[in-house]
């Protein structure tokens, strides 16, 4: 599908935009208590905040059945993906055009990240166990240092509050998926709990094709167990202390070059960890101090051709994280001020000439409203031992108009530290390949510098924004090939990537809910004229639901313009249009049954080149949730 097949969709979902847009107009001003924490560190209205934010509620994430965590931020403005053969494998997420390891995944506040990578294995954390998230898009370095050039995606578990309660979930799927997950939560005097655990598991399918070397025809299951748990003990009024524990353990076959026995299982084990303990106390009225220590560990394990007694690769990071943090409310607005130390270990099985390294920082930030006029800045230094310091910064202007109308405008740098491969990673052969790959510890951190204007207007039920956004980035490190084949991890490219992310939700005929978010942007190599790899022009979405009684029905389409599977542009990715339908059925107060079919059509299509999707795939769950 070329990128003209999809201008008729996108147009379409720019219409309903539009008609969103209009009807909206006449309605009440919506008066929300949506809060969102990541775009400032500090809890603040949604419809007041001064960043390009999205929120995806429990409701959704439950209604997203059997989907994977990318596949549902997939569905959100700006946001694509791309993924090695289903679930449990390999899967980037791409945030306003940016690299994948250029956005910020956190987990209650914490990182848990791979430094030898510079990702997150988001593959692995399980839907199940997350209460909701948040998607702040842009550059957010000045609050949270390296990484954040595309925006920060955080993920939040469950916590405990009201009586105690206990839930379950139980549901199946094609090819052999079951789900099952058990969870108990509430507040006995002071103390608050939550404890959750899931299983999640399936057969899968063959995650390569024809197109990949490594091509192998058995299917490629994956399992993940996982669970969260979180307390928080009020000791004295306004004295909270917590304690957070996250782990998921995921086992995932993969088709490894040159095996091709459907009998010899080429494996990869990954466990993520997040462990933090959180002292919150308000010392007056007006000032409340935070100090959290956490640790994390994403731990991966790799074996092939069934041999489970020795692994072929490991890469483990743990990263140790000590936050202060200070939030101060005056007459004149909101203040922020903290400072943190960071650390990071790397195990790996290849030789690295450098195994840890430690950053410190120092930060603030303020918000403010006076009258119309929204205020909102932060600065970060960081100093780094292996890069030395950076300085990153944000600014935002909004004017409140009558009729729940926003206007806008932004600026914002950030900076992505070198991984541990980029600087470290030894000569190596790729046999059977000629050449080899080697790090370069001279490498500088990329940097960013963007600009965006966006407007918004939020009423009784209805909501809907326009964001122009401009991101230019230097110093991307690139790999650079001489004429035996060897590569070396260089500074050497520029970016730019300019767009327009559209969104709107409302209620229109017939009590039928519409939402709709449309993205078109130019992420482009600015030294070659390249497209990006794996990144679209055009991308959008419509989904609608109607609620008969307690059955609630409803449908999804999604549609994503042509890529390119490399930087060079010479092997293309075609477009694809896939729609989805689901259905939910209230059977009581405490008890939800619910149904879902993806790729109704089965459409034929790839997210990375050689690798294959589920095709026509469906699911079927119960929830018992008292409320």
């Amino acid at each position: 599908m070329t990128t003209a097949t999809h201008h008729p969709l996108a147009l379409a979902v720019a219409l309903a935009l539009s008609s969103s847009l209009a009807h909206a107009a006449n309605l009440p001003e919506y008066r929300g208590e949506d809060v969102v924490v990541t775009a400032t560190r500090q809890a603040q209205p949604l419809d007041k905040t001064l960043s390009d934010v999205t929120v995806i509620d429990r409701d959704e994430i439950e209604q997203a059945g059997a989907d994977s965590l990318a596949t549902l931020l997939a569905r959100q403005p700006g946001v694509q993906i791309s993924n090695n053969g289903g679930a449990g494998k390999t899967t980037s997420v791409y945030l306003r055009g940016a690299n994948a390891n250029q956005t910020l995944v956190l987990v209650d506040g914490v990182r848990i990240v791979s430094a030898t990578e510079g990702t997150t294995s988001i593959q692995s954390i399980p839907l199940e166990q997350i209460d909701h998230i948040e998607i702040v898009r842009g550059p957010a370095s000045s609050l949270y240092g390296a990484d954040a050039i595309g925006g920060v995606i955080q993920v939040f578990t469950k916590k405990g509050e009201g009586p105690a309660s206990f839930t379950a979930n139980l549901g199946v799927g094609d090819r052999g998926t079951l789900q099952a997950g058990v969870g108990v939560s509430g507040k006995t005097g002071n103390t608050a709990y939550a404890l959750s655990v899931s299983q999640d598991q399936t057969r899968g399918f063959s995650a390569s094709n024809a197109n990949n070397p490594s091509f192998n025809p058995d299917r490629d299951g994956d399992a993940n167990t996982a669970y969260s748990a979180n307390v928080t003990q009020t000791w004295a009024p306004g004295q909270e202390l917590t304690v957070r524990l996250f782990q998921s353990f995921d086992r995932s076959d993969f088709d490894n070059f040159g095996n091709t026995d459907p009998n010899l299982q080429d494996v990869v084990k990954t466990r993520l960890t997040g462990q933090s303990v959180e002292s919150k106390n308000a010392l007056t009225d007006a000032w409340t101090s935070t100090v959290r220590y956490a640790r994390s560990q994403d731990r991966s394990e790799t074996f092939t051709n069934g041999n489970f007694a020795q692994h072929d690769s490991l890469f483990t990071t743990t990263q140790d994280d000590v936050l202060w943090q200070n939030d101060i409310k005056t007459g004149v607005g909101s203040f922020l001020a903290g400072a943190s130390y960071t650390r990071q270990k790397v195990e790996s099985s290849q030789p690295l000439d450098r195994t840890s390294r430690y950053g410190q920082a120092a930060f603030a930030g303020y918000q403010g409203e006076f009258g119309r006029n929204l205020l909102q800045a932060s600065m970060r230094h960081d100093d780094d031992s292996q890069f030395g310091g950076k300085t990153t910064g944000q600014a935002s202007y909004g004017f409140k108009l009558d009729g729940g109308w926003l206007l806008r405008a932004g600026y914002g740098t950030g900076f992505k530290a070198p991984t541990f491969n980029d600087l470290y990673y030894p000569f190596v052969s790729f046999a059977p390949f000629p050449g080899s790959y080697s790090g370069n510890p001279n490498l500088k951190p990329e940097t960013s510098h963007n600009g965006e204007v966006e407007v918004r207007w939020t009423g009784q039920g209805s909501h809907a924004s326009l964001v122009a956004f401009r991101n230019r980035i230097d110093n991307l490190i690139d790999l650079v090939t001489d004429g035996a084949g060897n590569m070396t991890s260089v500074n050497v490219n520029r970016a730019n990537i300019d767009g327009v992310t559209l969104a709107a939700g409302t209620s229109i005929w017939y009590g039928i809910d519409l939402n709709g978010t449309a993205t078109f942007q130019n992420p482009e190599n600015l030294e070659t004229g390249k497209w990006l790899d794996r990144r679209a022009r055009q991308t959008a979405t419509i989904s609608a639901s109607r609620a008969f009684g307690p059955v609630t029905l409803g449908a999804e389409w999604q549609a994503v313009g042509r890529r390119f599977d490399d930087p060079a542009n010479l092997v293309p990715l075609h477009g694809y249009a896939v729609a989805n339908l689901f259905a939910n059925y209230e059977v009581s107060r405490d008890w939800s049954l619910n149904a879902r079919v993806n790729n109704v059509a089965n459409r034929d299509y790839e997210l990375a080149r050689g690798y294959n999707t589920g095709g026509l795939g469906w699911f079927f769950g119960a929830r018992y949730a008292p409320k």
